[in-house]
């Protein structure tokens, strides 16, 4: 390799090197992010397909910080074992963040299908804080400002609404939480007027397909950092060593 590349391999890998824990960051975010919206309305999904992919992007950060730290120590030291464990460290992150890209974009076609229980909850809305599927749809309407599945007069149809006897919807509808709002319908202006499940699977969609963009750059990087890494353990090439015969010392 020509000298002028290895002498830019060193400062290109240390490069890599911040570039990785920049990554790192974005990719915990998006994993924590797709997590907590997990954990906060589990309720909704059908099962915990969506939080793989939240799970592998946490996992590649975590590997993402090692390996930056690796590569910005081996420009200055050049040690031999470094340079072979940022090797092993970028194969095993290659994989997970290949499998995090790939679980992703798979994620995002079974979004619907994960939330086609949100219809089913609401109707078994009873206004009880006891419970816990009547408190999962007031806290996803308080959290997303929204009202009903598809619009706040879905609340019409359902038998808490009938059986009230009142035209009252939730008061997690209220745009306001103050005393003007009793979540009367005849007063559309004071609740949220757009459904939960549009936003919700939009919210979703949204940073899975955040963790797929974030994924095929890690993928990059990953792949430059091994280039770099590759063209300085080739400027030092292992010695050739070999077996002495005892006849050599006699």
């Amino acid at each position: 390799m020509c000298p002028c590349c290895l002498q830019l391999s060193r400062p290109l890998l240390a490069f890599l090197g911040f570039l990785c824990w920049g990554v790192a960051g974005i990719m915990a975010f998006g994993g924590a992010f797709l997590i907590l919206t997990y954990q906060n309305h589990k309720y909704f999904f059908r099962d915990y397909y969506i939080l793989v992919p939240g799970w592998l992007a946490v996992i590649v950060a975590l590997l993402l910080i090692l390996i930056g730290i690796l590569g910005v120590c081996i420009p200055i030291k050049e040690s031999r074992f470094q340079q072979g464990s940022f090797l092993f460290f970028i194969i095993v992150v290659l994989c997970l963040e290949v499998s995090a890209a790939v679980m992703s974009y798979l994620s995002v076609n079974r979004i619907e299908y994960e939330l086609s229980t949100v219809g089913k909850v609401f109707g078994q809305y009873n206004g009880s804080d006891y419970d816990d599927g009547s408190r999962a749809v007031d806290t996803l309407q308080k959290q997303l400002k929204c009202c009903g599945v598809d619009s706040y007069t879905d609340w019409q149809t359902t038998s808490w609404f009938i059986h009230s006897g009142s035209t009252n919807v939730p008061v997690s509808c209220c745009k306001s939480m103050d005393t003007t709002c009793f979540g009367d319908v005849i007063q559309p202006d004071l609740l949220y007027q757009k459904g939960c499940l549009r936003k919700l699977q939009n919210q979703l969609k949204l940073f899975v397909m955040f963790l797929f963009w974030s994924s095929i750059t890690a993928i990059a990087l990953a792949v430059l950092a091994a280039v770099s890494d590759g063209a300085l353990m080739g400027q030092r090439p292992f010695q050739d060593y070999r077996i002495l015969d005892s006849a050599t010392f006699t």
